[in-house]
């Protein structure tokens, strides 16, 4: 399920058309969060994601709900 808001403000070319989306997957044991910036303008974007099964990052101790560029919270 996709999480969706305008969110404004492109470092690349000054738009107030940037999108925050944050997915959510589950099965199982594992979980997917991620979250991509992207400007409808120029197209600049940013992603990041958290899965539960990668050995690289406490899983546990992150904010895997919460954006790594506006903070906001999202939604299942």
């Amino acid at each position: 399920m996709a999480d969706i808001q305008t969110v404004g403000g492109c470092k690349k070319c000054g738009s107030d058309a940037v999108t925050c989306k944050y997915n959510y997957f589950e099965q199982g044991d594992l979980e997917i969060h991620s979250w991509e910036h992207k400007c409808i303008d120029c197209g600049h974007r940013l992603t990041t994601a958290y899965r539960s099964d990668d050995e690289d990052i406490d899983f546990a101790a992150e904010q895997v709900n919460q954006c790594p560029y506006c903070q906001r919270i999202g939604t299942k």
